[in-house]
């Protein structure tokens, strides 16, 4: 149990330091993790099916930019309470969980924007983003 919370600390502190250093993430912007899914994921389509996902997910923006916010507060009491003096197990286990919570709901929107991307998509989107796995 003590290894899995130390384990999550640490992924915890490299999640952060991606997206707080300088041009990893941009307040405001809609930028994190979710944008560079969707820019690898839409680099592999052909442009009307890239255009599609790029308008599903400026739809959703709205949606995801409170979710990316309240996530990097959780992440930051995550990390302020790994840092403290005498580390209190107890409300490390909660902030942690609070900010992997938090990050499962901007995983569900990811979900639904590429769900949402499948059924509009041409056939040929699709088995461009599957490769030859299926052949």
């Amino acid at each position: 149990m003590l290894l899995s919370l130390c384990v999550n600390v640490i992924l915890f502190t490299y999640v952060s330091v991606q997206w707080l250093r300088p041009g990893g993430f941009m307040p405001g912007a809609g930028a994190g993790v979710p944008l560079r899914m969707i820019e690898r994921v839409a680099e592999r389509l052909p442009a009307e099916d890239a255009e599609i996902l790029w308008s599903i997910y400026r739809g959703k923006e709205a949606e995801l930019a409170p979710l990316q916010a309240e996530y990097r507060l959780a992440l930051m009491k995550a990390m302020k309470t790994a840092a403290q003096t005498n580390l209190d197990k107890a409300e490390l286990e909660a902030a942690v969980k609070d900010a992997r919570d938090k990050r499962l709901k901007i995983g569900d929107l990811v979900v639904t924007t590429f769900v949402e991307m499948l059924e509009r998509i041409s056939a040929k989107g699709r088995r461009q983003l599957v490769g030859g796995y299926f052949r």
